[in-house]
C-alpha cells in the first residue's frame, strides 16, 4: 500500500484542483452538538490568537483519500476515506462566513470613507470560487461543480443547505448537519455582534479566513487504488466518532460487491443500507432485535458486527463472490431492510399489515399500548417474527403480551430475562415455519412464568397496592382500568376460555381519558375515614375529558347519574351503589382484583 502524505493548510488544500467526493460505502455525517463545539472553540482560541498578532497552529489530523481520474478535466476527482466530519464542516464555516460578510456588507455605512463594503464583497466572491466551486472547461464549456459531494443521502441536502435555499430534513444525519449549520453561523454572528464599528467586524470576519488559510492544517495523504480505500475505512475513524455497526456492515457488503460485473447490485445494496440508515440512533437496536430474532440469543454487546456478519453475510468469508453469492447477499440485505421497515412501525406503534377485515382500531391500538405505553421493547424479536403469521394471529399474540407484561413486569417486578428467553424461543419457532404455528404455545410457556413468578395471591395483592400519585406518572393505572373495562363483557358472561375483547369497536383516547376519583379529593364535603383512602384503586375509575369537567370535585349523589349514564361498564357498576363509603370502596377493589387474576393471563 502507497501513501503520499503531505503537511498542508486548510487554504492550501483548497488551492488545489481537489473535487472531494464523499464515496458509497462512506459513513454519514455524524458530528453532534459536542464535536460542533470542539471545532467551534478551535476556532475561538485561533481568531483571538490573530487579534494579537499571533496566529495559533491547529492540527486537525489526517485526511485520507483515493484518487480518481476524470477523463478529458483538469480537475482532480478524490474519494474521502477519512476525513468526511471535517470537511464537511470547513465547508459549512465557509458557506456561513460568507452569509455574515454579505449581510454585513448590506449594513454598512457606504458613506463613510474607511467603509469596508468593497472588501466585504470581494472576499464573499473570493470564497465561493475557493472553497465551494470549481468552474471546470469541458469541451468549450464551462461547468461549476461542487468542491464538495457528500454521499448519496446527504448530497442533495448538503448542496441546498450551503446554497441556503432552506433544504427539507427528512433523516437524522441530516439534521446533524442542519444544527451544526447553524451553530457555526450563530457563532459567526455573535462574533460580528461584539465588534463595536462597521471595521471592526469587517476585520473579525477576515481573522476566520485567514485561519482557514494559514493556522488550520491536515495531513493529507492519498491512494491509487479502491481496494486499499475499503481497507483504511474500516480501521479509520473521524476524529475519535467511532463507526456504527451499521455503517460497517454497509462498507463491508458494499466491498465484496466491489467490481464492475456487481455494479447493479451494488447500487440495489447501497439504496437499502441508506434507507436502513436513516435514523441513526435506531441502528443498532434494530441490528440487535432483527439478530435475536433470528437467531434466537442476544448477539454479544462488543460482537454484534463480527456476529452479524457471520449469521447473514457468511460469503464474506471467501476472497470473491460468484454471481449466486452476489445474488444472496442482495437478497439479505433485501430482507433486512424489510425487517427495518416493519421494526420502524412497530416502534412507533404502527400496525405493520394493511387494514383487513376483522382486525379493529382496538386489535391495532393494543400494539401501541404495549410499545409506547408499556414501554414493552424487550418482545420486538417475537414481533418481529409474528409478522410471518396471518393479522389475526399477529394480533392474539400483541394481546397475550400486553397483558403478560403488565401482570409479570409492571405489577409484580418479574425479571424480565426468562420472559425475553421465551420470546426468542417462539421467534425462531415462527420463523421456521410460520403457517404451522401454534399460538398455544406461547401462551403455555408464559403461563408457566406467570405461575412460577407471579402466583395469584402475590397478582392479586400487587394489584390492591396500586394507588394514584401527582408525582410520578398513572399510565399503569389507567391501562389497568381501561383494559379492564375492555374484557368486562368476557368476564361477567363467565370468563371461560383465553381472555376476549367482546366489543372491539370501542377504542379509549388513552392520552385524553383521565382517571378520576369517585369519593373527589378536593371535597366540599370532606370525610375522615374516606381520605385515607381517595387515592387507592377501589376509589378509581376513568372517563372522557367532557365527563370529568362534569363530575368534578362533586360529591357521589351528584356523580351518580353521570356514572349510571356513562358509556363504560365499570361506572354503571359504580352508579348501582346507593352510597359510597369505605366499605364499597374495598368492596370494589376485591372485584377489581378478582377480575385481574382472570383477565391478566395470556
Amino acid at each position: 500500500m502507497i501513501i503520499t502524505p503531505t503537511h498542508l493548510t486548510i487554504g492550501q488544500l483548497f488551492d488545489q484542483q481537489f473535487i472531494f467526493r464523499v464515496p458509497k460505502y462512506q459513513r454519514f455525517y455524524a458530528w453532534d452538538s459536542d464535536e460542533i463545539d470542539d471545532f467551534l472553540e478551535d476556532l475561538e482560541q485561533c481568531q483571538l490568537a490573530r487579534m494579537t498578532g499571533n496566529g495559533r497552529h491547529h492540527f486537525f489530523g489526517g485526511l485520507v483519500t483515493v484518487n480518481i481520474p476524470f477523463a478529458g478535466s483538469a480537475r482532480r476527482n478524490i474519494e474521502v476515506i477519512d476525513g468526511q466530519q471535517r470537511l464537511a464542516s470547513f465547508t459549512m464555516l465557509v458557506a456561513q462566513l460568507r452569509k455574515a460578510l454579505i449581510k454585513l456588507e448590506s449594513e454598512v455605512d457606504k458613506a463613510a470613507p474607511d467603509n469596508p463594503a468593497k472588501f466585504l464583497k470581494d472576499k464573499y466572491d473570493a470564497l465561493r470560487g475557493k472553497y465551494l466551486f470549481f468552474q471546470d472547461t469541458m469541451k468549450l464549456q464551462v461547468h461549476e461543480i461542487h468542491r464538495l459531494e457528500l454521499s448519496n443521502p446527504d448530497k442533495a441536502f448538503f448542496k441546498v443547505l450551503i446554497e441556503e435555499a432552506g433544504p427539507d430534513v427528512t433523516r437524522d444525519s441530516h439534521q446533524l448537519l442542519l444544527n451544526a449549520y447553524n451553530k457555526i453561523g450563530k457563532y459567526l454572528q455573535n462574533l460580528v455582534n461584539k465588534q463595536a464599528t462597521d471595521l471592526d467586524k469587517a476585520l473579525a470576519l477576515s481573522r476566520i479566513d485567514e485561519v482557514l488559510q494559514s493556522d488550520w492544517t491536515v495531513i493529507h495523504m492519498s491512494t491509487d487504488t479502491k481496494q486499499e480505500a475499503y481497507m483504511m475505512f474500516q480501521v479509520l475513524n473521524d476524529r475519535g466518532k467511532d463507526l456504527t455497526e451499521g455503517e460497517l456492515l454497509r462498507a463491508r457488503t458494499l466491498e465484496m460487491l466491489e467490481g464492475v460485473q456487481f455494479s447493479e447490485k451494488q447500487e440495489v445494496v447501497e439504496d437499502a443500507w441508506n434507507q436502513m440508515l436513516k435514523k441513526n440512533s435506531q441502528v443498532e437496536d434494530s441490528l440487535r432485535a432483527v439478530y435475536a430474532s433470528v437467531v434466537g440469543k442476544r448477539p454479544g454487546q462488543a460482537t454484534l458486527f463480527d456476529q452479524f456478519l457471520d449469521q447473514f453475510f457468511p460469503m464474506h468469508k471467501q476472497p470473491t463472490l460468484d454471481d449466486e453469492k452476489a445474488t444472496k447477499l442482495v437478497e439479505q440485505v433485501n430482507k433486512l431492510k424489510s425487517d427495518f421497515g416493519k421494526l420502524e412501525k412497530i416502534c412507533s406503534g404502527e400496525w405493520p399489515y394493511p387494514v383487513a377485515p376483522g382486525i379493529t382500531a382496538w386489535h391495532r391500538d393494543r400494539l401501541r399500548l404495549l410499545v409506547l405505553e408499556l414501554k414493552h421493547t424487550n418482545c420486538l424479536p417475537l414481533l418481529l417474527a409474528a409478522c410471518n403469521l396471518e393479522q389475526k394471529t399477529f394480533a392474539e399474540v400483541v394481546q397475550i403480551l400486553e397483558r403478560f407484561v403488565f401482570r409479570y413486569k409492571i405489577i409484580c417486578g418479574a425479571h424480565i430475562s426468562a420472559a425475553q428467553n421465551v420470546y426468542y424461543k417462539h421467534a425462531v419457532k415462527i420463523r421456521n415455519n410460520p403457517t404451522n404455528y401454534q399460538v398455544k404455545e406461547l401462551r403455555d410457556d408464559l403461563q408457566a412464568l406467570l405461575n412460577k413468578n407471579t402466583t395469584d395471591s402475590f397478582f392479586k395483592s400487587s394489584i390492591k397496592e396500586m394507588v394514584y400519585s401527582d408525582e410520578v406518572s398513572n399510565k399503569p393505572l389507567k391501562y389497568f382500568l381501561m383494559t379492564i373495562e375492555h374484557y368486562y363483557r368476557w368476564y361477567a358472561g363467565g370468563a371461560s376460555n383465553a381472555p376476549k375483547c367482546l366489543d372491539p369497536s370501542r377504542v379509549f383516547d388513552f392520552a385524553n381519558t383521565t382517571i378520576e376519583h369517585v369519593y373527589a379529593q378536593n371535597t366540599a364535603t370532606p370525610n375522615v375515614a374516606m381520605d385515607a383512602l381517595v387515592n387507592k384503586l377501589g376509589n378509581l375509575t376513568f372517563l372522557g375529558t367532557g365527563d370529568n369537567e362534569a363530575v368534578g370535585n362533586k360529591p357521589f349523589v351528584q356523580k351518580k347519574p353521570i356514572f349510571a349514564a356513562s358509556g363504560v361498564k365499570l361506572n354503571n357498576k359504580i352508579a348501582e351503589n346507593a352510597t359510597w363509603d369505605s366499605a364499597t370502596l374495598e368492596a370494589r377493589m376485591e372485584e377489581l382484583s378478582m377480575m385481574a387474576i382472570k383477565i391478566f393471563k395470556p
